[in-house]
């Protein structure tokens, strides 16, 4: 794993740490009440609706390796990706309806280990998501409440590939560039939790199978493929509300979409911050 992903792990892992210190500061009793868990921008009272939304910006940098079907690497690189978005949700009772949409640029460069060919990618990504969630009220432990979680992403993949190394082509093209389309479409079961600590601070995650249909294409040429897989999601979101339903949302993302033998996988880990507004009624 490289140092700069292991890195953001190091921070996620820290930020958790962190916000369960300050949530013991607070000295209040560790039991989930339920004016604690209603204090979950997310979260609504039984009988009761939420409504609400916020502003997103996703962040992805880190290294970037490919390897083969045998689990050899095959080419070394580097990422770096921004996506701005968004995210609008409603509630009633233990549901919760929410949908997202984030899109961006990312750059990777590569170097192709057997050959030393260097190329750089410049990628369009479009994601959209909805989810449903629901949370098991009666299951509440001491420390947590927790929840089913099912929904559904779409992600396309609109790339560039160019070598940069001189006396080389790609043999899909016959020249140095390659545009390709990829489109990930993936249904998702999963189980998590929410963990306040007192009216102020809390966190949330979850894990996610990811049930996977893909199809690739080559636009040079019209060559595609298609095939699917089973990958999976997880987040970890700390949340700290600050001003009568404003918050601000911090946490990461770990996103493996498999696309089958002949697609391939994408993966990728990065954080994202959430600047929102909720309103409960």
């Amino acid at each position: 794993m490289k140092k700069n992903l292991l890195l953001v792990v190091i921070i996620g892992l820290g930020l958790a740490v962190s916000m369960c210190l300050v949530g013991n500061a607070f000295a209040q009793p560790r039991v989930v009440e339920e004016e604690i868990v209603l204090k979950d921008p997310t979260v609504s009272a039984p009988k009761k609706w939420v409504v609400g939304g916020s502003l997103e910006y996703w962040y992805v940098s880190g290294g970037y390796d490919t390897v083969d079907d045998n689990g050899n690497t095959i080419a070394e690189g580097d990422i770096d990706s921004n996506m701005p978005g968004g995210n609008a949700f409603v509630g009633y009772g233990d549901w919760t309806l929410q949908f997202s949409y984030r899109g961006g640029d990312t750059d990777i460069d590569m170097r192709w280990v057997s050959n030393a060919v260097d190329t750089e990618e410049k990628q369009k990504h479009l994601e959209y998501e909805v989810t449903l969630r629901y949370l098991l009220r009666g299951l509440s432990a001491k420390h947590f409440v927790p929840y089913l979680l099912g929904g559904y992403n779409s992600t396309s993949i609109d790339s560039t590939d160019t070598i940069i190394t001189p006396g080389w082509i790609w043999t899909s093209t016959g020249t140095t560039v390659e545009h390709r389309e990829t489109d990930y479409r993936s249904w998702m079961l999963g189980v998590g939790a929410v963990v306040p600590f007192n009216k102020y601070l809390g966190m949330r995650g979850d894990l996610r199978v990811a049930f996977t249909d893909a199809d690739s294409k080559i636009t040079d040429t019209g060559a595609s493929w298609s095939d699917s897989g089973i990958g999976g999601v997880g987040f970890l979101t700390g949340y700290w509300n600050i001003f009568e339903g404003l918050n601000f949302q911090i946490g990461g993302k770990y996103q493996h979409l498999n696309g089958g033998d002949k697609i391939g996988w994408y993966s990728r880990f990065g954080g994202f911050a959430m600047l929102g507004y909720s309103y409960k009624f």
